[in-house]
């Protein structure tokens, strides 16, 4: 129940997860669907929808449930519930992850970040490091080409990856020398100057390596270790003190939840402007069987990552569930999701194409 010493209850649902394989063409983005409801109001909701939708299926509610089929019926319910005025109005929220800005920004934060840091100098005053980002991300295909761009970013994905973790599949000096060439090859002077800046950072990546290899390091670029908090803090921020209640993952054991805990109370690099002036009340692992809220969580999620294949331009069933679902489901899209952008609306409509689709990790 919610209130008492834990604060109000937030359970939360990813869809689009697919570990560290962050570039691929048919799932470029993740989609965490949280609910602030606990579990006895969660389960009134879902009996209402199951009545209003005729679903009759045992077991749990599921977003295939409204979504497969071409069922407009189901669509148009869940739709309903999800917009202003709708039982879910105000409870629900989706933290959307473009999963190539989250690549961008991993560059930016796990380096250039490091290394100003070090150096006196506060990267995110003026959200500069997010800044430094959107260009990566928004001029660098057309600074570097796209497959030089596309190179750069799927060595990083390697470096910082968990495969890498003491293996050294992919050496600093192999980055670096993907740095070299590409800043060499730059033709737009944003893209030049943040290339400069992070060939600067090689005892970075030197430290990085070694602090792959400690216990309690944090999976650098698993999208899971940092949004999940992310969707608490913004949650926290709105309606006070909080717990989190996430579906049962196997990214989430019980000791990467412990290290979870121990790096948002103190201050962990990664969170270290996340969460400024918010405290979690706790974090907990459930399951959807056991838990209404968190099968409420799984058809936001849904709803999420259908309208953000809409939005891609993806020609998939998906897609056209999502093209059904955008108009209701784009304001419950957060403004601090991991996207390039600060402009949620945008996923109501398609999005216009650069000439350059998501590559293949």
């Amino acid at each position: 129940m919610d209130g008492g010493p834990d604060g109000r209850w937030i359970a939360a649902d990813e869809s689009g997860w697919d570990g560290e394989a962050l570039f691929q063409p048919t799932e470029p983005y993740m989609t965490i669907g949280s609910v602030a409801i606990d579990d006895g109001d969660a389960a009134t909701v879902l009996a209402l929808l199951r009545r209003d939708a005729s679903i009759e299926q045992a077991g749990e509610l599921k977003f295939s449930h409204f979504a497969r089929g071409g069922n407009q019926r189901r669509l148009e319910v869940l739709a309903t519930a999800l917009e202003p005025g709708g039982m879910l109005a105000g409870r629900a929220s989706i933290f959307m992850i473009d999963k190539r800005f989250f690549v961008a920004a991993k560059i930016i934060d796990l380096l250039l970040e490091e290394h100003a840091h070090k150096n006196g100098i506060d990267l995110h005053a003026d959200d500069q490091a997010r800044r430094y980002a959107q260009k990566l991300i928004e001029e660098g295909p057309r600074a570097l080409g796209a497959p030089m761009f596309d190179e750069l970013i799927r060595v990083f994905v390697r470096f910082a990856g968990i495969r890498n973790r003491g293996q050294a599949l992919v050496e600093v000096a192999e980055l670096f020398q993907v740095l070299d060439v590409a800043e060499r090859r730059s033709h737009r002077r944003a893209i030049t100057d943040i290339l400069g800046m992070l060939l600067r950072c090689r005892a970075q990546a030197d430290e990085l390596q070694k602090t792959m290899l400690e216990p309690d390091f944090l999976l650098a670029m698993e999208p899971l270790i940092p949004a999940m908090p992310a969707v608490l803090n913004e949650w926290s921020r709105q309606i006070g003190p909080a717990s989190l209640l996430m579906d049962a993952h196997k990214v989430l054991t019980d000791d990467r939840i412990d290290i979870l805990w121990k790096a948002m109370t103190a201050g962990h690099p990664d969170f270290r402007f996340l969460w400024t002036g918010v405290r979690p009340r706790g974090l907990a692992r459930g399951d959807s069987l056991d838990h209404p809220s968190i099968q409420l969580a799984d058809l936001v999620a849904g709803a999420g990552r259908a309208v953000a294949h809409f939005h891609e331009g993806l020609t998939t069933p998906t897609a056209e569930v999502g093209a059904a679902l955008a108009t209701s489901v784009a304001p419950l899209i957060t403004p601090h999701s991991l996207i390039a952008h600060d402009e949620p609306a945008r996923f109501s409509r398609p999005k216009e194409s650069r000439g350059h689709p998501p590559t293949v990790s």
